[in-house]
């Protein structure tokens, strides 16, 4: 059983608040997933409130308007793992994973309908535990003679769809925590920044500051792509770190918070996604790491260019590698660590829409060229991916050209550099762009190209790599 507080998006405290950044919409008409997400915080060991929680993720670029992305969530709150939203208005909601997510403890969103209205009128619950063929659950929604100690059941208080939960659930966001109560903070003493500030940036989306410099080291948070952070370590040390494999370089970001990096993660040149070393090292090591523990196997090197037209993943937690799309003991090849590279074997237009689908498969090639099967709900896209196809790379004649969004929260920002200044805006995944320069339809999946593009509302940038037609 998921236990937290029941919070209410209707409470006097908060209900008249914006929601999100520049949204005339307030936490009270809108609020259920917002209000949803900050009970799931709060049973994974964080005090919020949907106050903080609003402010917190308004300053993370985590609102599109009054748009709640998920995805932002680990940015802000490290303990939290989001898996992914999948929808299931047109078929059966998938009870059966949802049962054992449950069973496990970890915690489940739900969209259900609260109207009978024709169409699906959005509302967020959180699971608490199965009762027989409902689930009780925390709803955000205060309705007369609601209380702590009253049982809510889903198909009792939604149930213009049939009363079923296959029928009444229509998207599930799935969620995971690191441990059940986030560790208490080292006290560690600070590092004088050095008169000359040598400057290197994060190369990678997911980078982990820790208090140590090891898996073992308590993690401070998870930053984006392009951080810029002050080396705290003698110059000449820390450039030939930088693209190692088992090294860790003391920094300071942007906020003046210190910790350790891990060195084959990190650029030279702000934007740029890392260039690692070939060098290898014998003793495990690891930084952008979803899970903590996971670490590369001693002696191996750094994942190889991705080829053309090939879609880059890594696992987000340490998965099974099998020779058949089918979980059994007979199928299992071995485990894949989350700091190993995979190559999906599928083309790009099939692959994507797998990527973090609960019950897909895909099949890929791992780091020793071995062929196989894993599960698409365990795995993300890698930054630089080129997930380019024939069709995509050709220009299209007469009209204006669309690609769509091919990950959760991808920028949209006001000049082609990766920083807190150039974000626009964060979109979900399928949003679709227009692009708007002459022959940007054949950036279109490349490393480190920008586009040029258009929405309804603004104009800016999007990464390559990120988009797809």
């Amino acid at each position: 059983m998921f236990v937290t507080k029941n919070l209410y998006q209707n409470d006097e405290a908060w209900k008249t608040t914006p929601l999100g950044k520049g949204s005339s919409e307030t936490i009270g008409s809108w609020g259920c997933l917002l209000t949803s997400v900050t009970m799931m915080l709060n049973g994974i060991g964080y005090n919020e409130t949907p106050l903080t929680v609003n402010d917190k993720f308004k300053n993370a670029g985590g609102f599109n308007g009054a748009l709640f992305m998920p995805s932002v969530l680990p940015y802000v709150w490290p303990n939290c793992a989001y898996r992914d939203m999948q929808p299931c208005e047109a078929y059966p909601a998938p009870i059966t994973q949802i049962d054992a997510a449950v069973a496990a403890g970890k915690p489940v969103i739900l969209q259900v309908d609260w109207n009978k209205q024709q169409g699906i009128q959005t509302h967020f619950v959180l699971v608490k535990e199965k009762k027989g063929d409902d689930y009780s659950i925390y709803d955000p929604y205060k309705y007369s003679g609601d209380g702590p100690d009253k049982d809510v059941l889903l198909t009792t208080r939604y149930k213009f769809n049939g009363a079923k939960l296959e029928s009444e659930i229509s998207a599930v966001l799935w969620f995971d925590s690191y441990s059940t109560t986030p560790p208490e903070p080292p006290k560690i003493a600070r590092v004088p920044v050095p008169a000359e500030k040598y400057i290197i940036y994060a190369g990678e989306d997911d980078l982990s500051l820790r208090a140590e410099p090891s898996i073992g080291g308590y993690l401070w948070k998870r930053m984006l792509l392009g951080t810029e952070l002050i080396c705290l370590e003698d110059k000449v040390k820390a450039r030939t770190k930088i693209g190692v494999q088992g090294q860790w370089i003391q920094v300071q970001d942007p906020k003046g918070d210190q910790g350790y990096v891990a060195a084959w993660y990190v650029s030279t040149q702000k934007g740029k996604p890392a260039s690692s070393s070939s060098t290898t090292v014998s003793a495990p090591a690891a930084g952008l790491a979803p899970v903590p523990g996971s670490a590369p196997r001693p002696g191996t090197s750094v994942p190889a260019p991705v080829p053309a037209g090939a879609l880059a993943l890594y696992p987000t937690e340490e998965l099974s590698f099998r020779t058949q799309p089918v979980i059994s003991p007979d199928t299992l090849i071995r485990r894949v660590r989350p700091t190993e590279q995979l190559i999906s074997l599928e083309p790009a237009k099939t692959a994507i829409p797998k990527v973090g689908v609960q019950n897909q498969w895909l099949k890929v090639r791992d780091a020793s060229k071995k062929e196989g099967y894993v599960a698409a709900w365990y795995v993300k896209y890698a930054s630089g991916s080129t997930a380019m196809t024939a069709a995509a790379s050709m220009p299209v004649a007469g009209g204006p050209v669309k690609v769509k969004a091919a990950a959760e929260g991808v920028a949209l920002r006001n000049q082609p550099v990766v920083s807190d200044n150039s974000l626009i805006k964060r979109v979900s995944i399928n949003y679709e762009f227009t692009i708007t320069e002459p022959g940007g339809e054949a950036k279109i999946g490349a490393n480190d190209k920008w586009i040029k593009v258009k929405d309804a509302t603004s104009e800016g940038y999007v990464a390559a790599w990120f988009v797809s037609r």
